[in-house]
C-alpha cells in the first residue's frame, strides 16, 4: 500500500470514527485532520469535501456489510437474495439514520458515486439465474431504496417492519 493510500484511509478511519461519536453534522474536517494527524489541506488533497468523506466511509461499510452477509447467502432467486441483504443493510442504515439521510439526499442528484456499486449488486442478485434482467433488477432496486427512505422517516425506523414492507412490495413482480 503506498503512503498515498494510508494516509487517505487514516483520513477516512478518522472521519468515521467522528461521524460515529459526534455525528456527521458536528464534524468538522479541521477535528477530521486533527484524529488523523495530518494537515487540513492534506484532507481536501483526498477528500473534495465532507460529504466525499461520508460517501466514501458509507461505500465501504456497505461494503463490508454486502462481503459479510455473502458468507451466508444460500439464496437462489433474486427477491431472496434481495431479502437476504436487505436486513443487514437497513440494520446499518437505521443504525446511523443521520448520516444515511445526508447520504441519500446527496445521491439523489449524484447518483453516479454509487452507480458501479449499486450495478454490481444487482448483477449479484441474478448471479444464479440463467440470465441477468435489468428492468426486474431495477424494479427491485426501486422497491428496496423507496423502502427505505420510507422506513427511515420513521421516528423509530425498525431494520425487520422495512423487511417486511419490502417482501410485501416484491411478492407483487
Amino acid at each position: 500500500m503506498s503512503k498515498k493510500e494510508i494516509t487517505r484511509n487514516k483520513i477516512l478511519a478518522a472521519a468515521w470514527e467522528l461521524f460515529i461519536e459526534h455525528g456527521y453534522e458536528s464534524t468538522s474536517t479541521r477535528a477530521i485532520a486533527n484524529t488523523a494527524g495530518v494537515a487540513a489541506g492534506t484532507v481536501f488533497s483526498h477528500f473534495e469535501n465532507k460529504i466525499d468523506l461520508l460517501k466514501a466511509g458509507m461505500l465501504l461499510q456497505i461494503d463490508n456489510i454486502i462481503t459479510t452477509a455473502a458468507l451466508n447467502d444460500e439464496q437462489h432467486s433474486p427477491r431472496l437474495k434481495l431479502r437476504h441483504y436487505a436486513l443487514p443493510l437497513f440494520t446499518f442504515y437505521c443504525e446511523n439514520k443521520e448520516f444515511s439521510k445526508v447520504l441519500i439526499s446527496d445521491i439523489i442528484w449524484q447518483a453516479d458515486f454509487f452507480n458501479f456499486q449499486l450495478n454490481e449488486f444487482k448483477k449479484m442478485l441474478f448471479s444464479e439465474q440463467p440470465h441477468y434482467d435489468e428492468v426486474k433488477a431495477s424494479v427491485m432496486m426501486d422497491c428496496y431504496f423507496m423502502t427505505l427512505l420510507s422506513g427511515l422517516n420513521d421516528t423509530q425506523p425498525k431494520p425487520e417492519t422495512m423487511l417486511r414492507m419490502l417482501t410485501n412490495k416484491l411478492a407483487l413482480l
